[in-house]
Order: C-alpha cells, then sequence, then structure tokens
C-alpha cells in the first residue's frame, strides 16, 4: 500500500505527511520516526518484523542508535494509540521474534480514472496536494497581512502557526540552542547525541540534504552559539565538570579559540553580540556573591579585549539567565529569576543599568530573542505547566500567546524567520516493578493530556499526593496508587512544588510560587484546607517532615531548619550546608553534602554529623527516596542516576553497601528534580516522565509570523 497516503489502522487513521495520528475525534502529533516506524510495519502486515529488519530500514542499520530508539519509539506509538484508543490493542510483541501490527491496515479506495495507475495516483495525489497546500499558504497568508488593523484572534494565529512550522534537524538526541548566520545561510547548534557530551555542529541551510559539520570535538559541554557579522568567528559557553564554565571566541576556519571571559560553574549563563558585532554580552556569577549574577560587556574591538559590568541600580537580588542586545545596541532584555520565584523579563539601559519590567506570571522562561528590524520580542515562558512561545510587542505592551507547545530558545534570523528548539515538558507519572525475578517496563500511572509531576506515596491513607495543571494553574491533587479517584485538594493558582506526606497522613507539606512570594504550605486533611507556614524564607527547598509529624524541616536555599506546624523555627537541624534532610524513625537525619557527592548522616544522640555512603551519583540533591526498613541494614536509597547521556534509575544497598541499577532508560525519560516515591505494598517506584524526551530544531517563515 502507499503510506505517502493518508490510511488506517483499525480505528485510528495516520496522515504521514503531517505526521498525524487520528482516533475519532481525538488526535496528536507523532515524531517523523515514529510514523516512519509505523508505516513500515503497515507495509509488512500481517508478517511479523524482528529488531533487527526494523533498525535496518528505519534507522539505517545504526545499531547503537537503533536499539534505544526503536524501544523508545514502540513505547510511544503504544502510549498514542492506548491514550486515544483504550480498548484495542495495536501492535504487539512476539518473544524472541519481534514486533507485529494487531490491527489490518486499509487505505481509501481509488478514484475510477482513465489510466489510474498507481504512479499516476501518486503523481495526482501530491499534485493536489501541492495545490490545497498553495491554496491554504495563501489565504493564511491573505487573512493575516491584508488588513492589519483587523488583527486575528489568538487562537486562529496561533493555529496557524503550529501549521506552518517545519523540522530542520531530525538526529536522535538532543538538537538545542539554534544559532542562525546574518545571511540566514548556516545553522550553529548544541547536539547531544545519546551517550556523549554537547558538542557545536554547523549545518548549510542551502544544502539540508548534507551531513552537519562538528565545529568542536571536546570533552567540554558546549553551547548557546552567536557568530559574528562577518562569519569569521563563533561565540559560545563551555563547561566541564568542576572547571567552571568559559566564554570562547572560535575562528569557523581554522578552529583556534580564545577564552574572553568566566561565566561560572553554578550560574545560568547566555551571550549575545550586537548587530555590528563590536560588542559581546555574556552572563557571568557576581564577583562578590556567586549566588547572583551579573553582565558583562566585551569591547570586540580593543586590543586586548576589555570587559566592563553594567551597574545594577536596585533590587540587584536576582539571577539573570537569557540576555539579548537590542538592534540599536543602547538596551539589552534579560530573562531574571526574582526572590519570588518566578522569572520576567527586563529592559535594561546598558549605560545607566536602569531596568523595566516586561512581564508578568512566569514561573520560568527559556530564552529570549529581539526582531531585527522591529520593535518586537519573542521568547519562551513557562506558565501553569506549560511551556509557550510568546510575541511581546515593545511599543504597545501587548503579548501573543503563539500556542506553540515546547517553544525554547527562540532566535530571528535575519529576515524575521523564526528558529526555536523544541521541547515540550509535559510529563506523566510512571511506575515500575522492583524486585520482580523478570525484568519490567515502565507503565503509566497517570498519563493524559495534562502534566502530572512530584509523586509522593502515604501508606497510612494509601493515597499518592502529586501536582498537575488539569484545572489550567499547578495545583495539589491526591489520587489512589494506581491513579484512580482523582481529587483537587487546592485551588491557589500557583506553581506548587514537591508535595510530602506527613507520616501520619494528616498533613501534606508543599512549596507555592506566586507572584507576592515563594512560600511552605500545609493543607491539613481534617480542615480541608491549605494554610501559610511563616518561615521568613525568600526561598524553599523540598520540605521533609518528623518522624513524629509534629514538626518540618525545609532549607532556605544553604541551611536545613526545623518548623512546628504553627510555623515557629525551632532550630537549625544541620550544620553542614544542604538542600533536604529525611529523618528516620529513630531521629537520624539523612542528608545529601552539597560538596561532594555523600550521604551523610546526623546521629540524634550524640549529634555528629558523618558520611553514611561515601560515593553516590546523585543527579538531583533533593529527588531521592529513603525507603526505610526495620533497621538501617534492610533500608534502600533510591536516586537518579545520570553519566552523559546515560540515564538509570539506581538504589543502594545498605545490606551490602553496594549500588545497584533498577532499569536504564532512554535519554530524558525522567524528570531529575521531579521527585520519585516507592509502594511498598506494591513494589513500584513512581517517578515522573517526560512524554517527549527528543528534541529538534523547527523553523516558521517570517511571512506567517504576527
Amino acid at each position: 500500500m502507499n503510506t505517502q497516503q493518508p490510511f488506517s489502522i483499525g480505528n485510528c487513521q495516520i496522515s504521514a505527511f503531517e505526521n498525524k495520528l487520528f482516533c475519532a475525534d481525538k488526535a496528536c502529533i507523532l515524531q517523523p520516526k515514529f510514523i516512519e516506524l509505523l508505516t513500515y510495519l503497515v507495509t509488512c502486515y500481517p508478517n511479523a518484523v524482528s529488531r533487527e529488519q526494523l533498525i535496518e530500514n528505519v534507522w539505517d542499520g545504526n545499531q547503537y542508535v537503533g536499539e534505544k530508539a526503536l524501544t523508545n519509539a514502540i513505547w510511544h506509538l503504544r502510549k498514542s494509540f492506548k491514550e486515544l484508543d483504550p480498548d484495542n490493542t495495536y501492535i504487539e510483541t512476539l518473544r524472541k521474534t519481534g514486533y507485529r501490527l494487531v490491527q489490518k491496515p486499509t487505505t481509501p479506495e481509488p478514484v475510477n480514472s482513465i489510466n489510474n495507475t498507481p504512479l499516476r495516483s501518486g503523481y495526482i495525489y501530491a499534485a493536489v496536494l501541492a495545490i490545497v497546500i498553495l491554496l491554504g499558504s495563501y489565504w493564511g497568508y491573505s487573512a493575516l497581512f491584508e488588513n492589519a488593523k483587523q488583527p486575528l484572534a489568538q487562537s486562529q494565529q496561533a493555529a496557524r502557526l503550529y501549521d506552518y512550522i517545519e523540522t530542520i534537524t531530525t538526529s536522535p538526541g538532543r538538537e538545542l540552542f539554534p544559532a542562525i548566520s546574518n545571511d540566514s545561510h548556516f545553522l550553529a547548534y548544541s547536539w547531544r547525541r545519546p551517550g556523549h557530551k554537547a558538542n557545536l555542529y554547523l549545518r548549510d541551510l542551502h544544502l539540508p540534504e548534507q551531513a552537519a559539520i562538528a565545529l568542536t570535538d571536546t570533552p567540554f559541554i558546549e553551547g548557546r552559539a552567536v557568530f559574528s557579522p562577518d562569519l569569521t568567528f563563533i561565540y559560545y559557553y563551555r563547561r566541564i565538570s568542576g572547571q567552571g564554565c568559559e566564554v570562547i571566541q572560535q575562528n569557523v576556519a581554522s578552529g583556534n579559540t580564545t577564552i574572553l571571559g568566566q561565566c561560572g560553574s553554578k550560574a545560568s549563563t547566555d551571550i549575545d553580540i550586537n548587530a555590528v558585532g563590536t560588542q559581546l554580552v555574556y552572563i557571568s556569577e557576581d564577583d562578590e556573591n556567586n549566588s547572583l549574577t551579573q553582565l558583562n560587556l566585551v569591547d570586540l574591538t580593543s586590543s586586548p579585549y576589555t570587559v566592563t559590568q553594567i551597574p545594577c541600580i536596585s533590587a540587584c537580588q536576582y539571577t539573570d539567565e537569557s540576555v539579548v542586545f537590542s538592534p540599536d545596541a543602547t538596551q539589552l532584555v534579560v530573562s531574571r529569576n526574582l526572590p519570588t520565584g518566578f522569572e520576567e523579563l527586563f529592559l535594561i539601559d546598558i549605560k545607566t543599568g536602569n531596568a523595566k519590567q516586561l512581564t508578568t506570571g512566569f514561573i520560568d522562561m527559556r530564552g529570549v530573542d529581539w526582531h531585527p528590524s522591529k520593535a518586537q520580542l519573542v521568547f519562551s515562558g513557562v506558565k501553569k505547566g506549560k511551556r509557550q512561545g510568546y510575541f511581546y510587542n515593545l511599543k504597545t505592551q501587548q503579548m501573543i500567546n503563539a500556542r506553540i507547545d515546547g517553544l525554547s530558545y527562540p532566535e530571528f534570523a535575519s529576515d524575521g524567520s523564526l528558529y526555536f528548539h523544541q521541547w515540550n515538558i509535559d510529563s506523566a507519572l510512571m511506575r515500575l516493578e522492583v524486585n520482580n525475578a523478570v525484568a519490567s517496563s515502565p507503565f503509566p500511572v497517570l498519563s493524559s493530556h495534562f502534566s502530572t509531576r512530584f509523586p509522593d506515596y502515604n501508606k497510612a491513607r494509601n493515597k499518592l499526593a502529586f501536582v498537575s495543571n488539569e484545572s489550567g494553574s499547578m495545583e495539589l491533587w491526591t489520587a489512589n496508587k494506581d491513579g484512580t479517584s482523582r481529587k483537587q485538594l487546592t485551588n491557589l493558582n500557583a506553581n506548587i512544588y514537591h508535595p510530602v506526606w506527613s507520616p501520619d497522613g494528616d498533613y501534606i507539606a508543599f512549596v507555592a510560587s506566586h507572584p507576592s512570594g515563594h512560600a511552605l504550605y500545609l493543607y491539613d486533611f481534617n480542615k480541608q484546607t491549605s494554610q501559610l507556614l511563616p518561615t521568613g524564607f525568600r526561598d524553599h527547598g523540598k520540605p521533609s517532615w518528623a518522624a513524629d509529624s509534629k514538626s518540618v524541616l525545609v532549607s532556605d536555599d544553604q541551611h536545613v531548619y526545623r518548623f512546628d506546624l504553627n510555623g515557629n523555627k525551632l532550630e537549625q537541624a544541620i550544620d553542614s550546608p544542604t538542600l533536604y534532610a529525611y529523618e528516620n524513625q529513630q531521629g537520624a537525619l539523612i542528608f545529601a553534602n552539597q560538596a561532594t557527592n555523600q550521604l551523610w548522616i546526623k546521629d540524634p544522640d550524640s549529634q555528629t554529623e558523618q558520611p553514611l555512603v561515601s560515593e553516590i551519583n546523585l543527579s538531583n540533591h533533593n529527588s531521592w527516596y529513603f525507603f526505610e526498613g526495620d533497621t538501617l541494614a534492610q533500608s534502600r536509597i533510591y536516586y537518579f542516576n545520570v553519566k552523559q547521556g546515560d540515564y538509570r534509575l539506581s538504589y543502594y544497598d545498605f545490606s551490602n553497601q553496594d549500588h545497584h541499577d533498577v532499569i536504564r532508560l532512554p535519554e530524558r525519560a525522567f524528570s531529575r528534580s521531579s521527585g520519585l516515591t516507592y509502594i511498598t505494598s506494591a513494589n513500584w517506584l513512581v517517578y515522573s516522565s517526560y512524554k517527549s524526551p527528543q528534541i529538534d530544531i523547527k523553523r516558521i517563515n517570517h511571512q506567517y509570523l504576527p
């Protein structure tokens, strides 16, 4: 059958051209590789297809990439069919054989005509499709631009933008931070291949069929590049574990590099170059307080290059994350993390440092750029658990939501076309059975059209607590351990993080960010209300509970303190700096030492702090779970274990004092910062999983943009 035409499988229809799957009145977008795999299974129906055959034909025989990518693709296809048509099975696994399509594929009956050969049908279909697309583009273009005084409704405009997305890169892994040369000829980007560190690559946009060229091949992690206007140099930052961050100038032709400055090992960084190529701006850690940042200007016309700092006039307790020059290089726009826990855009005068806030209500941002010829910004912002693109008019102060999920680190080309990488941050709760003789695969506990994260299980109530944006904002919910009987507990219209049950099940402690501040709350099941705990902290880490449920432990981003249930500070619980601590039944405090990859314990009697686990690769210092047995020897530490693209769920066994892997997963298959929990009765490890770990670079032509 001709799989370039729309075809049906069971109750669903597939449009390979659009990469869409339709079932009844529901639809979803699939990655091109998933569609390619599905169409290959269709062409082989009703026969089974071996893994080797699929890797050979879909991944060009690349066993290293294909082995993991095939498993990931089958999982996503099954998940998509299950969400859209839960009553039927579409792909079955044949033990020691491979995979087979279960439902019979069909295509629409061809229209009867003279000399209606398959080849002629293909040409007719392609011609008709081309005409439809051409007319649709013409009508869309006319509607957008013929009458500027009557702008489209946001939903109409957004629907059209989504339709005009082009995929530029499709390699396995993460392709990030697009940078476009001034003549729109070349694209530079950071590519994190599975199992490798990120390096910079160069792609000729005039010859898209040619492979990308590696600009770097180092042990560093490179990212966020910009070209000089004459294409002589490319500027970027690079990091390496334990050696900080450097801002680099690299000659494109020779590969020779020059270090322009230090950008710090902890804070986020970004760089930009002005339109004429005379100045570079980059973000570094503040010289006096490395938990804050400063903006640095490099004079590229001086020899040697000189670096000056843009002054901060007031309210300097912030960290900048993204930065871009105005076209005339007199101003900057930065995304700034505020003490409230929100991240907003600010317009900054380069000479004076005066700053004006432009946006409100964004919990996070991922990149900003300024249009080359008009007073318009594009940025990536997170609201209510969704990362989307926004356009901001600096003259009218009006903002348009592009309604493109996952739009990240946007960059305008010189003609106004928009490039970005698309990473959909929607997440689901997954469970993994442990302690089984036969290894299991992850299975959804809660997977819907909404994001769910931060699971925490309570034995006393036999319930899961989690955070979901199902109601429109990230609120606190509970459900049975299998995901049924969901119930919304809060309506704070805030962004909630890290819910943790009290051992007796009477309370859930959680952190919430809203424009007025960053706060610690308790949900009281007896009163069925949430109450604020007035800690006086600007920031709060993940909370935990005393074994008797009578006090809460939480950090101020430096040390862990103990509070009673009225918000009275009782003591500093641990002398060492740490972000999170767990108190066991004996009153001992287990915590991660921030200076080393170790877990420590504070003895309740002697009050001494000493190493408990001498070496543990914690990818996040508060996303580990202490499974408490009757004794310490019967206890375990479950944790996220990540090394250079190798993603594993692992545990430390106190009985034999060694580490074991539970499962190895595709890169970015779980969120390292969104917690995990363990359900003893079912032997389930529950964690937050990203729905779309693959990240590609996309483009929208300037003629379709607002």
